[in-house]
């Protein structure tokens, strides 16, 4: 897809933090939007910014919910006769050890942040292939998507699944000799956004359970360090800019999270250590557990 003027884009959690970067991107390269978001006050602000640009649908939909995207998908072709992008942003971060993880939340972050694609892909693709005019999936994953490091446990699980699903829809629509739809997959690391403020999108009864993991001094470290490094990460602006022009260049992964030597190391040895059972967690998460191990000394 190499052509944006005039095609529609589709963003998932699109209406704050990256995703609506992913929105002023798409709106400066001339597409038409549809931002779907949980959060009404943030729709309403995300349409006052972005109807000064251009045309605009703000949706509210619970992305973990097969309905609620195929809603989004019918009122995007019903207003604007048809959908070129889709951009499955919408995400959450949860820490957590794994075996206290409770069912309920396991289910919350799976259900926006792997259920979200899955439903995705099923109602936009066909309506895609349909249509035979250029377009493109987009999937947010993350560099939790290649490597894991301790308390993530639902998040890498759900950035791991996503890349797979993605892979595998890229490798479905060249099997099946579908040509009109192109795939890239985004795979950042910290990146500047409203990812650690749970306490907006957190559903009540998951909230206490969510806050009590900073009870855990081991977690609290954790999310002590993921909230300085979001603070001073990746412009999300930049990988914005990055992912618009991987779509336009038909590349299938943009890989901001591993620019540098240390994490370009730890993403090797994790995929070498897959592919030839040697356990690489030893030595690359060495670091990142002194690191922790600081911050926990300083609380």
């Amino acid at each position: 897809m190499q052509q944006f003027e005039n095609s529609v884009a589709v963003i998932t959690g699109g209406a704050s933090g990256l995703g609506l970067a992913m929105a002023r991107e798409a709106q400066s390269r001339g597409c038409k939007l549809v931002i779907a978001d949980i959060r009404d006050d943030a729709l309403q602000s995300a349409e006052a910014e972005l109807s000064k640009g251009g045309e605009v649908l703000t949706v509210k939909c619970d992305v973990s919910q097969a309905s609620d995207l195929e809603a989004l998908a019918e009122a995007a072709v019903q207003r604007f006769g048809k959908v070129n992008l889709l951009i499955n942003n919408a995400g959450i971060f949860a820490s957590g050890v794994s075996w206290e993880v409770s069912e309920d939340e396991y289910d919350w972050v799976i259900g926006v942040n792997q259920r979200s694609v899955f439903n995705g892909i099923r109602s936009f693709v066909p309506r895609m292939i349909k249509q035979g005019d250029p377009c493109h999936v987009v999937t947010i994953s993350s560099g939790a998507g290649i490597t894991v490091n301790p308390g993530f446990c639902t998040y890498s699980m759900t950035k791991h699944a996503v890349l797979a699903l993605t892979e595998a829809l890229y490798l479905d629509l060249k099997a099946q000799s579908i040509e009109n739809i192109g795939v890239t997959i985004a795979m950042p690391g910290m990146t500047k956004s409203g990812i650690m403020s749970p306490e907006k999108t957190t559903p009540g009864e998951l909230q206490a359970e969510v806050g009590n993991r900073k009870s855990n001094n081991v977690l609290k470290a954790l999310e002590t360090l993921m909230t300085m490094g979001v603070a001073d990460g990746f412009a999300a602006e930049d990988l914005a800019t990055m992912v618009f022009d991987a779509i336009a260049a038909g590349d299938l992964y943009v890989l901001p999270a591993f620019d540098d030597e240390t994490n370009r190391a730890f993403a090797t040895a994790v995929g070498m250590g897959r592919a030839t059972a040697t356990n690489p967690y030893p030595e690359a998460v060495e670091g990142f557990l002194a690191t922790l191990k600081e911050i926990e000394a300083m609380a």
